[in-house]
């Protein structure tokens, strides 16, 4: 792999690594609330994405990332992940797709909650959201709803990071061995 590719893929790893510090702020701030967990989020979906593509572009021999990418838990949010990150560049309805798993009453005995974002957060249903596009939505979106509908956002983006994380080190280890000078005798 030339060296060009391997910065890019340099880059986007430090995008990804910041995204998720950023995200973890967020999402452990003493008032924990949508607009940073969204915001952060939103940044960590883009960034797990165009590793994923970089990924599928670059170290797809004999689909053999695809075949990973489709064995592993990390791999699978990742190809959830797609109808997340469609729904954020395309109409913004990602913001429709977290919420937290409880809420708390606004006072004590009101009928009005306040959405508690200090628990855990989930995947909601995607149904209605971006539904009536091209075939290939129509893939990302069963994905989404095989991978990530009902689960837990902090534990779906820590496999999906790991799992990018682990082709980064690979590649590196990869780009490393193959640009050893050796010394003639």
């Amino acid at each position: 792999m030339d060296t060009v590719k391997q910065l890019r893929l340099t880059y986007i790893h430090h995008g990804l690594k910041e995204s998720n510090n950023r995200l973890k702020e967020a999402l452990n701030a003493s008032e924990p609330n949508s607009l940073p967990i969204t915001t952060s989020l939103s940044e960590v979906v883009f960034w797990l994405s165009v590793a994923d593509e970089w990924h599928f572009k670059n170290r797809n021999t004999n689909d053999s990332y695809t075949k990973l990418r489709e064995k592993e838990i990390g791999g699978q949010c990742l190809l959830g992940l797609r109808h997340a990150f469609n729904s954020l560049k395309h109409e913004m309805s990602f913001i429709k797709l977290i919420r937290p798993a409880e809420a708390r009453p606004l006072f004590e005995g009101s009928s009005f909650f306040i959405e508690d974002y200090s628990k855990e957060i989930i995947w909601l249903k995607a149904r209605g959201l971006i539904d009536k596009r091209k075939k290939k939505d129509k893939t990302n979106l069963r994905n989404y709803r095989k991978y990530l509908e009902g689960k837990n956002v902090r534990k779906t983006i820590e496999e999906a990071t790991r799992f990018m994380h682990e082709r980064f080190m690979e590649t590196k280890i990869e780009h490393y061995q193959n640009n050893i000078f050796t010394v003639p005798h």
